[in-house]
C-alpha cells in the first residue's frame, strides 16, 4: 500500500488540483441527474480510483508493466470534470462562484513561465534549434534511404519530433532508469568521461550507424580517420562525424 500512496503523491504534486477534482466529483455525486454524465464523470471515475488503490490490482499491473502504474490516473477525466461541475455551479450560484473560482485560481495556480522546463520557442517545432541543425547536416537526400546515427542523451528526445528519416541507435527508452531495457552498449561508451574511438566506431558499425554525433566537451581517445570516420560538420556544442564503414542505401 505504501508504494501506491507514493505513486499517488508523486502524481498529485502540490495536491491543489486533486483536491479540486475530488470536491467537484463529490458535488456531481449529489447534483448530477443525467445518467449518461453520471456514468462518465461519476461511476467510471470512481471505479478507476477504487481499483487504483487496491493492492491486488497494483501487483497484477506490475507483473504486466512495471513502472507505469501512475498512468492509470491518466484515465481520470479530471480537467473536464472540474470544468463541467464548475459550469453547473456557476449556473446556480453565479456571483459566489466567480469569486470563489478567482480565489482558487490564484491559490492553486502557478506561473508556467517560472518552470525550468518552459522557455521561449526557438522555432515552429518548439524544440532546440541546435537539434534541428544537427539533423539537417545528416539528413538523407531524396534518393537515399533513412540514415541512422548515434546521438548524445541531450538530443535523443528531439530527433524523432523533427524527422522520421533519421533513426537512432537507441531511443528514450534507455534514458529511463526504471524501465526494463537496462543500458545500451553504445550509450555506455558515449557517457564515459573519455570516449574510446575504436570501441565506439566498432559498436556503431555493428548497429549500422552512418553518423556519430559527439559533444564537444567530451574527451576522445583514438583516431577517427584511421577507422574511416571523418568530421563533416559541427554546431555550437556538437561535432558530427560520418562513419564510412556503413554505406547509405539508395531508394529503389
Amino acid at each position: 500500500m505504501r508504494d501506491i500512496l507514493e505513486i499517488f503523491q508523486g502524481f498529485t504534486g502540490s495536491g491543489f488540483f486533486t483536491i479540486l477534482y475530488l470536491l467537484t466529483l463529490l458535488y456531481l455525486w449529489t447534483a448530477e441527474k443525467n445518467p449518461t454524465f453520471r456514468s462518465i464523470f461519476v461511476y467510471g471515475a470512481s471505479i478507476i480510483q477504487i481499483l487504483f488503490f487496491l493492492p491486488v490490482f497494483f501487483y497484477g499491473y506490475q507483473l504486466l508493466d512495471k513502472g507505469t502504474y501512475y498512468r492509470i490516473l491518466w484515465i481520470l477525466p479530471m480537467t473536464i470534470t472540474i470544468a463541467y461541475a464548475t459550469v453547473k455551479i456557476l449556473g446556480r450560484y453565479p456571483i459566489g462562484s466567480i469569486v470563489i473560482g478567482a480565489v482558487m485560481i490564484v491559490v492553486c495556480g502557478q506561473c508556467v513561465y517560472n518552470n525550468v522546463y518552459i522557455s521561449p520557442a526557438e522555432n515552429v517545432y518548439h524544440i532546440p534549434q541546435e537539434a534541428i541543425d544537427v539533423c539537417d547536416i545528416i539528413m538523407p537526400e531524396e534518393n537515399e534511404e533513412r540514415v541512422k546515427g548515434v546521438f548524445p542523451d541531450d538530443l535523443i528526445h528531439f530527433v524523432r519530433q523533427y524527422t522520421d528519416r533519421i533513426n537512432m541507435a537507441y531511443g528514450r527508452d534507455y534514458l529511463a532508469p526504471d524501465w526494463i531495457y537496462g543500458d545500451h552498449p553504445i550509450r555506455k561508451v558515449m557517457n564515459q568521461e573519455e570516449i574510446r574511438i575504436s570501441e565506439l566506431v566498432r559498436l556503431a558499425t555493428e548497429e549500422k550507424c552512418q553518423y556519430i554525433i559527439l559533444e564537444k566537451k567530451k574527451k576522445i581517445v583514438g583516431d577517427f580517420e584511421r577507422l574511416k570516420v571523418f568530421k563533416i560538420g559541427e554546431t555550437t556544442n556538437y561535432d558530427i562525424y560520418r562513419n564510412y564503414q556503413v554505406d547509405i542505401e539508395n531508394i529503389k
